[in-house]
């Protein structure tokens, strides 16, 4: 159960991109762009030599992060992102995110958090808030 006060830390998820769940989301999703799974169409795109992960899959890296913060995937009651860069196969990632703001007046108690997705290398590849409901700390 978090505590959650403005500037409380989410702690970070690593990840490491694999092109098999690219493949196995793109079935699921029925996504047709061949960049999450066909190494040519990336380069005739002109977008690197690796496939490219869908942007669902990394919003799913951050909110996974939420989740393990408050506990239950039940939490979330509101997701707001950009995205702003392209997360590669092989590529090493982090997800995390920090308390934004807090209601105690609501109840259950409301965080806004500010999330993000970055590579190892630094570069931001979603931001977003994310708005959960949080545990009564007295159960």
């Amino acid at each position: 159960m978090p505590t959650a006060s403005v500037g409380t830390e989410i702690p970070p998820v690593h990840v490491r991109v694999e092109a098999e769940p690219m493949k196995v989301f793109t079935l699921i999703t029925a996504d047709p762009n061949p960049i999450h799974w066909d190494p040519t169409a990336v380069r005739a795109a002109g977008l690197g030599e690796r496939v490219i992960n869908q942007g669902g899959l990394n919003v799913g890296y951050v909110l996974n992060a939420v989740t393990a913060w408050t506990g239950s995937r039940s939490s979330i009651i509101g997701t707001r992102v950009r995205f702003l860069g392209n997360a590669f196969a092989g590529d090493d990632l982090v997800a995390g995110g920090e308390v934004a703001s807090v209601d105690e007046h609501a109840t259950p108690t409301i965080a806004t958090l500010n999330v993000w997705l970055r590579r190892t290398d630094g570069a931001e590849l979603v931001s977003g808030t994310v708005t959960v409901r949080l545990p009564d700390p007295r159960k």
